[in-house]
């Protein structure tokens, strides 16, 4: 029994090296782009042109332009039932423009490596139509299994985010540029008979850029109706988003890319007075199935 515990002990100790190992040398496995949010998310992931809500923090901050008084929204994410996700924004209006900050925590099933992120955002309206908007991040991540320690990194990074609207609602555009610049530095732990070790590293950069139609403004009896396609990371998304009577939204979007990548998404959401509830389902090639729920407060 107790040669057993040291064994399964063991296994764990050399997977928290091995995951902090993969995920700090790597550049872009560390604090890598994670969509969050479940209205996005059932959209395709096509939001950057037409983020005009508190998620608008982890997809382009020039968004926040577009909030109305203040707005705290809540979302949770199993990916691949290997790490769950947790993020909490909240925007609020200034007289000069917006601000807001962001939480987002993971972790594995269990529990031996962890990243934190804390964003601060501030955006604004330059000129007529075109809005810009930037987050500061606080980086953190930490590997232990137990009681043992086996290393941590920490470090800071910045976005960048631009949307231009064109006769108000009707045609939107966007781009943003995320971890533009910034840095993480690592410090893996010596324990047993591996010998410690300092270095730094950029975290993964990304891009998106992309365009949005509001169909509702060309059509008015179909109501409120969004159509979006944008370019991340050299994949292509679009999505659709209806909304009918300011109540019900349904969406559906399309991702192409990689295995991991490439799916059909589909959403639901309801308004129930200052309080909105959505659900996103993304069709995965590996693994489970994902499905994110959110929550958002606005007042």
């Amino acid at each position: 029994m107790k040669s057993g515990k040291l064994y399964r002990d063991y296994i764990k100790f050399a997977f928290a090296v091995t995951v902090f190992c993969i995920t700090s040398m790597a550049a872009e496995g560390a604090f890598e782009d994670v969509e969050l949010g479940a209205r996005p998310l059932g959209m395709g992931s096509a939001f950057v042109a037409t983020a005009d809500d508190a998620s608008a923090l982890f997809w382009n901050p020039a968004g926040l332009t577009r909030v109305d008084g203040r707005e705290l929204t809540m979302s949770y994410m199993e990916l691949y039932d290997l790490v769950s996700y947790s993020s909490v924004g909240y925007a609020h209006s200034l007289r000069v423009g917006k601000i807001g900050a962001g939480l987002v925590s993971s972790s594995d099933t269990d529990g031996v490596y962890r990243e934190t992120t804390l964003a601060l955002s501030a955006a604004g309206k330059i000129y007529r139509g075109l809005s810009l908007g930037s987050n500061v991040k606080y980086l953190s991540s930490s590997a232990s299994t137990g009681d043992i320690r086996i290393g941590s990194g920490r470090g800071v990074s910045l976005d960048l985010g631009c949307q231009y609207r064109i006769k108000e609602d009707l045609v939107s555009l966007g781009i943003v540029f995320q971890n533009l610049t910034g840095y993480v530095s690592y410090n893996r732990e010596a324990v047993r008979d591996i010998p410690g070790e300092k270095y730094s590293q950029r975290p993964g950069f990304s891009y998106k850029a992309g365009a949005g139609i509001n169909l509702g403004s060309l059509l008015p009896h179909i109501g409120k109706t969004v159509l979006a396609a944008e370019l991340s990371d050299g994949d292509i998304h679009t999505g659709l988003e209806c909304i009918f009577w300011n109540v019900t939204a349904i969406r559906a979007g399309f991702r192409t890319g990689n295995a991991l990548t490439r799916s059909i998404t589909t959403g639901l959401g309801i308004k129930l007075a200052a309080i909105r509830l959505d659900y996103a389902y993304v069709g995965s090639q590996i693994g489970s199935q994902i499905s994110q729920f959110s929550v958002s407060v606005n007042w």
